[in-house]
């Protein structure tokens, strides 16, 4: 039904995509392998994306990202103009989907309609404080921001698409026009919204942080653009958040327990997005070596999720979940992934967020974090057993796959 179609996935997923196949190096093998269609899927997905979804913001002057099909309710009845709200992380997502394809295909979004969305977001869905409303209501009351329903995700979702705008207009002209000029508002709005966020956790205790893992890919990429003075209140929140992190997969992570592809997978995006830092910079976090080793058999771990059992068009998929069965009359442990009984259908964000963890696993690779001999480096035994079995599970899997030159 594409009328309940979810737009944050649809560009979240253009996001994974563009990164996966245009800004990693890979294999000439591998690209031509797995990336061949990727030119004509990002034309075609964005192109939807704009045709779809990009509307004006009533009285304003600019437009906003909507849900599917907005022109097919806009104006027809009470009850459809009713239903419908402009989410702060479509208009996030959006800007990194629009910035990010113009800049491998130039031309794909006119750059005034990525920068009203820009505007939109900074000048219309964000306090003086820094703190971004979640939603925009344009037909009924309360007739424009709203703070209600909650949403976690959303400011480092709106955040991070703030950043990609600032980064992709340098030094861009369109049609004899320089595009660039003001583009520092789009930066300051992303810093803001940040230390907002910090702000109102620093009090928080360790149980209440947020698995906020969009807030933390966005303060790993704005660090470079801000003066060091603006640094450490980004960086104790970054590490309250990664904390809390590991100390949820350290338990968690089990025999026997039903795993959320998605829930892991992001967790492994924000570590992996601020361990480098942290590995500069101690004294905000100090257990890294244990994270980083961590994290690094949690992201072998989703390899063994991948689907490479249907058929050809399913192939490489994640499912929703997965879980690691008792050991069998020879001894091993196997594993369940497929469709278990809670879980009858795939979510192209399960396999959306693992492909950006594991993009963003190749990016630490090639930090200090490579540094760290991870047989040194003692986990608890449980999770130390485990994770033996999943090397032989791994190493049987590897055996079976083809290889690339």
């Amino acid at each position: 039904n594409t009328n309940d179609y979810n737009v944050l996935r649809h560009a979240g997923t253009i996001y994974s995509l563009i990164d996966s196949c245009y800004f990693n190096e890979q294999q000439a093998g591998v690209k031509e392998q797995y990336c061949r269609d990727a030119p004509d899927t990002v034309r075609k997905t964005v192109d939807w994306l704009v045709r779809e979804t990009v509307r004006p913001v009533p009285d304003l002057d600019l437009v906003g990202i909507y849900k599917p099909h907005a022109s097919h309710k806009l104006g027809k009845t009470a009850v459809g103009r009713l239903q419908y709200r402009l989410a702060l992380g479509g208009q996030g997502l959006g800007m990194i989907a629009f910035s990010m394809a113009n800049q491998i295909q130039p031309g794909s979004v006119p750059w005034d309609t990525v920068r009203q969305i820009g505007d939109f977001t900074v000048k219309h869905m964000q306090k003086e404080d820094g703190i971004f409303y979640p939603f925009w209501y344009p037909f009924h009351d309360p007739f424009g921001p709203s703070d209600t329903p909650k949403s976690l995700y959303y400011p480092g979702e709106a955040a991070l698409g703030l950043i990609y705008l600032y980064e992709s207009l340098e030094g861009v002209e369109e049609e004899g026009v320089d595009k660039s000029n003001g583009r520092l508002v789009y930066l300051e709005g992303a810093a803001r919204g940040l230390e907002a966020l910090a702000n109102e956790r620093e009090s928080w205790s360790p149980k209440d942080i947020p698995p906020d893992h969009w807030a933390l890919k966005a303060t790993a990429r704005i660090l470079k653009h801000l003066p060091k003075s603006r640094h450490p209140k980004l960086l104790k929140h970054a590490a309250s958040v990664v904390r809390m992190m590991h100390t949820r997969d350290m338990s968690r992570i089990a025999v026997d327990a039903s795993l959320g592809v998605s829930s892991m997978a992001t967790v492994l995006e924000a570590q992996f997005a601020m361990l480098p830092i942290f590995y500069e910079n101690p004294s905000y976090y100090d257990d890294v070596e244990e994270t980083w080793c961590f994290s690094q058999k949690v992201a072998f771990l989703l390899c063994e999720a991948q689907d490479g059992d249907k058929p050809s068009h399913m192939l490489g998929a994640l499912p929703s979940k997965f879980m690691l069965s008792p050991r069998d009359d020879a001894g091993q442990h196997e594993m369940i992934n497929g469709l278990l009984p809670d879980n009858r259908y795939f979510q192209i964000d399960d396999t959306q967020h693992t492909l950006s963890a594991w993009l963003s696993y190749k990016e630490a690779l090639e930090s200090g974090l490579s540094e760290i001999d991870c047989r040194r480096v003692a986990l608890p035994a449980p999770v130390h057993s485990l994770f033996q079995e999943l090397s032989a599970m791994r190493k049987r899997r590897f055996a079976k796959m083809p290889s690339f030159n």
